[in-house]
């Protein structure tokens, strides 16, 4: 028999714990593939072995998750009275103790079941906000007759597939979070596998794709995915090489199709699965298990309830809003195998971008927003009405006047939206990363009361934005920083002790080739500079207090160190 794992022993313990203490119904938060049917089993197990008559509902939304969680239990309780009831399994059995159930085929049907001690929900992130949807109901149904009955959630992600935690709201169905594995706890402890995200150039453009409902609206998102198909696959071939297995998420039929030929057309062996063709799961899914298909294309049809640890790289060629649906898709790929080292992603549609790392994500409240307003950059190449060129600075799209410069943008202008960043980790415990750097200016910073001024360093990686602040009229560490910055650009002694030294004396500078960034939660952190061999002189001349790098030169020689960066106040 197998042995609980920490995590899940103390998932049990803590759950208990919060029983005995009067808790109501809690939520168990285990990463997908930390072995949540496994700990379900153990759970009934443990509680039968204390209370004999206990009489135990599991419900999920899917008859392969249905038929899942009754094997792991029946296989380390073979003698338990266990029955099935899901007309997708064509079972009815609804006088079994312990039941194993589909919500689709319970939720009208609680008195035929009769009363229920503990409905334990596996993948609770399913279940929606209104009450008189299925799981409500089938709730109402239990504790109309069962006034005690209890909920246990468990789940890989905390919040509904729409938005808002499962525990937050006056409509939530769970009062607290009992406990949570961390992903990168169980990554970096060996009990799961890494996934690690290589950049891609083809990307969805999302100009014009409206919302609908808190989600992109489908039929929008399959128009503009279609247009990258062919390159986004090209793309994918090349960067998969070696690869043992992977699965691509599509938004559509019609691009799942497209994708699985394009696949095709590279010389390796794909089949698509969507509805039109669910009746053929089982023989696809066995396929891919036995190594005759090297990938699936699918539409929402690979996702919970399906367990193919081999896989070992993704391709999403599509976008979404719902940070569950991304991160149970990623989740096919953190399962350990044999010789499996990671799970390389590549994300076409700018989910990481949008929602952050999988690991560090929360969910926004309901009717908060869409996060940060987006920005466009003042033009440094073009001169607006009365002569004046830009400066650079991101500006909020809203304006027609840049706060810096005061350059005036035409009415009918094509500006470049930077809201999101088209660099971030799967992870955030990603290792750190060269990026190059396309643009850079200076800008004094005004302090803080009581402090000195810095400078305010601004690198353009494309269209993203990269803070750092460079403190020469600060004491102690803060000033070494700054020092080891001005003699890794190239900058002649002595180090420049003011903002104004520092602005003045920045045409001895050779331009930044490339910054190497590292996760530092939702964020990222300059810890290296890599300096090109062209000074910055010789790309543009020096304004008044502000400098502003070439967008054109080409990085040549590297030449500089890391060191840990952060904001001096």
């Amino acid at each position: 028999m197998l042995e609980l794992r920490p995590y899940q022993r103390a998932a049990l313990d803590a759950l208990y714990d919060y029983w005995d203490k009067d808790g109501g119904n809690g939520v168990v938060v285990l990463p997908t593939g930390a072995g949540k049917a496994y700990w379900i089993a153990k759970l009934i197990e443990e509680l039968l072995a204390e209370y004999p008559d206990m009489r135990i509902a599991n419900v999920t939304h899917s008859a392969n998750l249905v038929e899942q969680n009754f094997k792991e239990f029946i296989g380390i309780s073979p003698f338990a009275p266990a029955g099935i009831y899901s007309a997708g399994l064509g079972q009815r059995d609804a006088r079994a103790q312990v039941l194993f159930c589909g919500v689709q085929s319970v939720y009208k049907r609680t008195e035929q079941l009769g009363a229920i001690d503990l409905v334990i929900v596996d993948e609770a992130q399913a279940i929606g906000r209104r009450s008189d949807a299925q799981y409500g109901k089938f709730f109402a149904g239990v504790k109309a007759l069962n006034p005690d009955s209890r909920i246990v959630g468990t789940t890989a992600t905390d919040y509904r597939m729409d938005s808002g935690r499962l525990t937050e709201g006056d409509d939530r169905l769970f009062d607290d979070v009992v406990y949570e594995a961390k992903l990168t706890d169980l990554i970096d402890a060996g009990y799961l596998t890494r996934l690690v995200s290589h950049k891609t150039t083809s990307k969805i453009d999302l100009k014009g794709v409206g919302t609908r409902g808190g989600e992109y609206i489908p039929g929008q998102v399959s128009d503009a995915a279609e247009r990258i198909i062919v390159d986004a696959v090209a793309e994918d071939m090349e960067m998969s090489v070696g690869r043992k297995a992977g699965l691509f998420f599509s938004v559509s039929q019609a691009n799942a199709v497209l994708i699985r030929d394009e696949v095709r057309r590279h010389g390796r062996t794909c089949e698509v699965l969507t509805s039109d063709n669910a009746h053929q799961m089982k023989s696809i899914f066995e396929a891919y298990r036995a190594g005759e298909l090297w990938a699936i294309s699918s539409v929402n049809m690979v996702g919970t309830g399906t367990n193919f640890p081999f896989v070992d790289f993704i391709s999403l060629i599509f976008s979404t809003k719902s940070a569950s649906k991304l991160v149970q898709f990623l989740g096919r790929g953190t399962r350990n195998s044999p010789g499996k080292e990671d799970c390389l992603v590549a994300d076409h549609g700018k989910n990481l971008s949008y929602h952050g790392p999988i690991d560090q994500i929360r969910p926004r409240t309901p009717g908060s927003g869409e996060g940060e307003q987006p920005t466009k950059l003042c033009p440094q190449d073009k001169k607006d009405e009365k002569g004046n060129t830009g400066c650079g600075e991101l500006v909020p799209i809203s304006r027609m006047e840049c706060h810096c410069c005061h350059y005036i943008f035409p009415p009918s202008e094509e500006v470049k939206i930077t809201a999101k960043t088209d660099i971030t980790p799967v992870l955030s415990t990603a290792a750190p990363v060269w990026h190059a750097v396309t643009g850079r200016h200076f800008r004094e910073h005004p302090p803080k009361p009581g402090k000195p001024p810095s400078v305010k360093v601004t690198y353009m990686l494309g269209l993203h934005a990269q803070n750092e602040w460079i403190c020469c009229q600060h004491e102690g560490y803060a000033k070494a920083k700054a020092d080891r910055w001005w003699r890794t650009h190239g900058g002649a002694l002595p180090f420049p002790k003011t903002v104004a030294d520092f602005l003045d004396r920045a045409d001895e500078l050779r331009v930044t080739a490339e910054i190497q960034l590292r996760p530092n939660g939702k964020y990222q952190d300059i810890v290296g500079h890599k300096a090109g061999e062209q000074l910055a002189s010789d790309s543009v001349p020096t304004a008044d207090r502000t400098v502003a790098d070439n967008d054109n030169w080409k990085p040549l020689k590297a030449a500089g160190e890391s060191w840990s960066d952060e904001v001096p106040f």
